[in-house]
């Protein structure tokens, strides 16, 4: 190798330092100012409230049918023992659950909303698959009422694909799908009734790979992928990785985000032709960005969490509190930060709600009906949702 040669790596390779360790100051910056101290109590919207607090709990993500008005919900109290993300691997026997929320109706009769809430029955579903159910993203094909369901089970991971009937409350299980490629699903998009993106968080999972899971989260290591699926065809292929691949959405039929929570930031892509996806923008964040929603004016909804030691330690303690009476002396509390961008390529992220966990914690997820004026926070290890109205 000649001296050009010898310079030219050496110049690549403090190239990739140096940007490896500003995105780690950046977020060791990040960690110092959103203490739960110094976190702003801000919110946008004309009225919050939470509901449902005694129904719900450790709802991971949300997704809207806004033209029949009702919300798909997806539940797993047994995560506080259970969380193949987070890693915690106690005890997987309590099953979470689907729910159908009809937010239109409860507008208008807003002081009974458990009378629209439905726990959705799952229909064809193997019994031993039902009691190690654990759900976590959703996608949803509206066209079809089809449903994919990350399923985070002890065997091991899947897509479980369901046809929802929103009048019955029930789901009707059609298919398990497992592959390789799909080592750790976390959040989906549903291009088709048989096409979808699925996200994998990191390369190595926490349940075999412990300590290389640490590492590769705390060194934001681009282990996670993005796998476009195609189920009549049986095709897989990866066609993006970054650090931590998690929430995914539509920003229209060309461009898709995806958030990469330990940059963090959600990163923009074109979709090219046989669905590959080529990175055309990256949008800082001030926070851990875990899912994400486009609303009907295509603005990029954000939800996330500021202050990740506090969500670990809620990941780690929270199942000694939770079932045990109240469940609320001493607990721990982890912020939220909710934020929306506005889909221009100069555009600025605009904070909607920050709470430092007393009012509705570590956010993991937030949709927004425009017509009706009124939009949904799921929390990850929270009692109930959190409705806002604009």
């Amino acid at each position: 190798m000649g001296l050009s040669s010898r310079l030219a790596a050496t110049a690549l390779g403090l190239a990739i330092v140096l940007g490896w360790l500003t995105d780690r100051h950046r977020l060791i910056w990040l960690t110092v100012q959103n203490h739960p101290s110094r976190l702003p109590q801000l919110s946008a919207f004309a009225d919050h409230q939470v509901i449902l607090a005694d129904q719900l709990r450790n709802c991971e993500d949300v997704h809207l049918d806004e033209q029949r008005g009702f919300a798909l919900l997806s539940c797993d109290p047994g995560r506080d023992t259970w969380n193949t993300v987070m890693g915690t691997f106690i005890n997987a026997s309590n099953p979470g659950t689907l729910y159908l929320y009809d937010y239109a109706s409860a507008q208008n009769n807003p002081t009974a909303p458990h009378k629209h809430l439905h726990a959705l029955t799952l229909t064809n579903f193997p019994t031993t698959k039902r009691k190690t159910f654990h759900p976590l993203g959703l996608a949803y094909n509206k066209e079809t009422s089809t449903l994919f369901v990350a399923n985070h089970a002890p065997p091991g991971p899947s897509i479980e694909l369901f046809t929802l009937n929103p009048t019955q409350h029930t789901l009707t299980h059609k298919q398990s799908i497992t592959h390789p490629l799909l080592h750790g699903p976390n959040a989906l998009l549903a291009l088709s009734p048989q096409e979808l993106y699925i996200t994998n968080d990191h390369r190595w999972p926490s349940a075999k790979y412990p300590v290389l899971n640490a590492l590769e989260t705390y060194t934001a290591y681009a282990g996670g992928t993005v796998v476009h699926a195609n189920l009549a065809t049986g095709e897989y292929k990866v066609v993006a990785r970054l650090p931590f691949a998690n929430g995914i959405a539509a920003l229209n039929a060309s461009h898709l985000a995806v958030a990469s929570t330990t940059s963090p930031s959600v990163t923009i892509y074109l979709v090219t032709e046989g669905r590959g996806l080529e990175r055309r923008l990256s949008i800082r964040t001030r926070f851990l960005v875990d899912n994400l929603s486009v609303d009907a004016k295509g603005r990029l909804v954000m939800a996330g969490h500021p202050f990740f030691p506090a969500l670990g330690e809620l990941a780690r303690r929270n199942y000694r509190f939770e079932g045990l009476g109240d469940g609320e002396g001493g607990r721990p509390r982890a912020p939220s930060w909710v934020a929306e961008w506005d889909g221009n390529v100069d555009g600025v992220v605009r904070d909607l709600f920050v709470d430092r966990g007393g009012v509705y914690g570590c956010s993991s997820g937030a949709v927004r009906d425009v017509s009706r004026g009124v939009g949904l926070v799921v929390g990850l290890y929270e009692r109930g949702i959190l409705v806002w109205r604009e």
